[in-house]
């Protein structure tokens, strides 16, 4: 778990800080049904608290965000 947790880490690392961070939490919030207050206070800022089962859509979530980010650059 401690894995994909900092693998999730590093892919939040390379999101713009352009608002593509808060779009990509406010899809998240929708995609998983959830509120976009709880994933930017756990799981995405000070305690990386995101639930093992989630974590491997987070990380798709996050690898196609990165890619569409880098194809508009």
């Amino acid at each position: 778990m401690e894995n994909t947790v900092d693998n999730i880490k590093a892919l939040w690392g390379e999101l713009k800080n352009d608002g593509s961070k808060t779009r990509f939490i406010e899809a998240c919030a929708d995609e998983l049904n959830k509120s976009p207050n709880t994933l930017h206070n756990h799981w995405f800022a000070r305690f990386w608290q995101i639930p093992e089962k989630h974590q491997g859509r987070i990380v798709e979530l996050l690898q196609n965000t990165i890619k569409l980010q880098n194809q508009t650059v």
